[in-house]
């Protein structure tokens, strides 16, 4: 077919006459199929072969206006509910679609058709083939008909047919990808022309309505009365413009919002009108959602009252949720620098040890998101850190996953257990781990004898998460013992890797004469660097040198032991003498046996004067790791003897 017919031109063609003549032919059988049984669509159907007849004759017939004058037989045949004469009403429309000979008008007769076949509950797959080919093979719809077809696919995903269930759904987020791609066009297309800017006022979007805001071009009209009602979904309102929904879940809905969020980031950005709905109608959901997640607690105060059913968090939401929120932070934090602070203290509540173990994985994995961005976490340290007024916010993330790898070796049964067992014999297990010669040490960490194995690795610089993809499941998942160890500790060196790359920059390796520190940095940049090592020595010191006497294995020994080195070298770079020595002292008392504690070792950094606002628990954080590690914890170490060869040292 040319493209001046393609385009709906008129019929002084030869691939037009052709297709006349076709239309012709599938007329003349859907006549012979029904004049038995459907004589009025028998009639419709010589009416329309004489109106292609006349069209053909008269070259100059605009082909839209032809199409438009014969859809009625077609629509007829939909309404005699037999299902040979639907199949095959809806194959000849799906023709006319694909040969785009469709306008806005053909377009709306053909939706309101396939609009009571779905109320009807028949063909339900072909109707969600012809609304995708309807919007996919041009754009002449816009408006209200777009919004019904979107409605009409959404109530198909409703449905109680489980291949109708999956197609539907499949074609909504094909269809809501569909019109923020033809934003993106229409957006480049302007560009090209070099369009004027536009006029934007927010003060008309305070209100929600139907209406999209005056200054939107159509693509962009429709995206946003879109991405409005399926915030509005979500949030268990009324819809403006999707009108005619009957059902929605907050699990489908929360995809919806997170696909567009992934994809479209340049819609949000260029359009403030998008950048409002961002800001005012996703964050103030997000937090709402939030609020049943920071309220539950496994362990429950004493005279406290049932939490309701209601008010318990529910894994399929609360992981979506987080999904949502991380997309949130990593891709928009420029644009929402305060909410980004809501959301970020809001994942660290997520870590409390009273908290689900579920939901404490969920947290580890959107922060090992994070912690693998170097820029990213620059970005939180300039704006929250730095800032006089402002949530230490880079630090209470390394604080929290300090906190957390002491939590997770709190276990007084466990640790009264061992030390009674170790008074009669000499134990075979270490906290379920076997030891003794020829044994190889399963990887993992023991301290304060419990055992917890490394259950999963990750590349230096990259995250993967397991349980924020799991979106089929209804319950929370079981969570092995390991689990929120392997991904805490894989944080923490992504941290000091991440905080290495943000102060060194590129590697210089090579370089015959690289540039000094001093020389290759701004007063800005310094002080920022200098505020990272504030924000995470502390933190990264109490959870890193537990974890050096706790790992089983060489690597991970190795790994905690770099990050130290690395870290220490950074203070000294930057002349903060304070943490490199701490980190330093780490390294030394590392490297003595367990009984051979020297005093000049057992510093206590609490009373440093650095800038450091510690959260509430990581004082006790650093009052049980910054000192001495615990008689206790000595007690319960078994180690190999190390000999010291040459002069002792002097103890007090």
């Amino acid at each position: 077919m040319s493209s001046s017919f393609a385009a709906g031109g008129t019929t002084d063609n030869e691939a037009a006459q052709k297709f006349l003549e076709a239309l012709q032919t599938d007329f003349r059988n859907l006549s012979l199929e029904t004049k038995k049984k459907y004589p009025q669509i028998k009639e419709s159907c010589e009416e329309a072969i004489l109106k292609l007849k006349t069209a053909g004759a008269n070259p100059q017939t605009p082909v839209y206006y032809v199409v438009n004058q014969i859809l009625y037989p077609l629509v007829q045949g939909c309404e005699s509910k037999d299902v040979k004469i639907i199949k095959f009403c809806l194959g000849m429309m799906q023709r006319l679609i694909t040969q785009q000979v469709v306008d806005q008008k053909g377009a709306r007769y053909i939706t309101d058709t396939l609009w009571m076949l779905m109320e009807n509950g028949t063909e339900e797959v072909k109707v969600l083939q012809s609304v995708t080919l309807l919007l996919t093979t041009n754009t002449v719809v816009h408006g209200e008909t777009l919004a019904k077809t979107l409605v009409l696919c959404f109530r198909l995903h409703f449905t109680k047919d489980s291949t109708t269930i999956n197609t539907a759904g499949a074609t909504v987020r094909q269809l809501v990808s569909l019109v923020f791609e033809r934003v993106v066009a229409e957006e480049a297309e302007a560009e090209a022309n070099q369009d004027e800017k536009r006029e934007v006022n927010l003060e008309e979007l305070k209100m929600a309505t139907a209406v999209a805001p005056k200054g939107l071009r159509p693509c962009a009209a429709d995206a946003f009365l879109l991405f409005q009602d399926l915030v509005q979904l979500v949030n268990a309102d009324q819809p403006y413009w999707l009108l005619g929904m009957t059902e929605m879940t907050r699990t489908f809905g929360l995809e919806l919002l997170e696909s567009v969020l992934t994809q479209y980031t340049s819609v949000f950005f260029r359009n403030p009108e998008f950048s409002f709905l961002l800001k005012e109608r996703v964050c103030a959901l997000v937090i709402k959602l939030f609020s049943p997640n920071i309220k539950y607690r496994t362990m429950a105060p004493q005279n406290a009252q049932a939490t309701a059913p209601h008010d318990k968090p529910y894994f399929p939401i609360s992981m979506r949720l987080l999904r949502v929120v991380s997309i949130l932070i990593q891709k928009y934090h420029s644009l929402l620098v305060t909410e980004c602070e809501i959301f970020l203290s809001l994942i660290v509540k997520f870590l409390d040890p009273d908290k689900p173990s579920w939901q404490r994985s969920l947290a580890l994995e959107v922060l090992h998101k994070m912690t693998i961005q170097p820029e990213l976490l620059i970005s939180f340290c300039r704006c929250y850190d730095l800032k006089d007024h402002a949530t230490n916010i880079f630090q209470d993330i390394i604080n929290s996953l300090g906190t957390y790898v002491q939590s997770l070796f709190v276990n007084t049964q466990l640790l009264t257990s061992a030390v009674g067992g170790a008074q009669g014999q000499q134990a075979a297990l270490i906290g379920g781990l076997p030891v003794g010669p020829g044994i190889s040490p399963q990887p993992g960490f023991l301290f304060r004898g419990v055992f917890l194995p490394l259950v999963v690795t990750f590349p230096s610089g990259q995250s993967k998460s397991t349980f924020l993809e799991m979106l089929d499941k209804m319950e929370p998942p079981a969570i092995p013992d390991g689990y929120g160890i392997s991904v805490a500790y894989a944080c923490l060196l992504d941290i000091v890797r991440s905080i290495s790359l943000s102060i060194q920059g590129p590697s210089q390796i090579g370089d015959e004469s690289p540039l000094p520190y001093k020389n290759r940095v701004t007063e800005d940049d310094k002080a920022l660097h200098i505020q990272l090592i504030y924000s995470s020595w502390l933190g990264l010191l109490s959870a890193l040198g537990p974890l050096i006497d706790a790992a089983t294995d060489e690597s991970s020994t190795e790994n905690v032991l770099k990050s130290i080195q690395n870290y220490a070298a950074l203070c000294g770079l930057l002349e903060l003498h304070t943490p490199r020595d701490a980190f330093i002292t780490a390294l030394c008392r590392a490297s003595l046996p367990p009984h051979y504690a020297l005093s000049v070792l057992n510093v206590n950094y609490q009373g440093s004067q650095f800038k450091s606002h510690s959260r509430g628990g990581s004082q006790d954080m650093g009052n049980m790791f910054l000192g001495s590690y615990g008689d206790a914890d000595q007690q319960q170490q078994q180690r190999h003897p190390v000999v010291a060869v040459g002069t002792p040292l002097p103890t007090s």
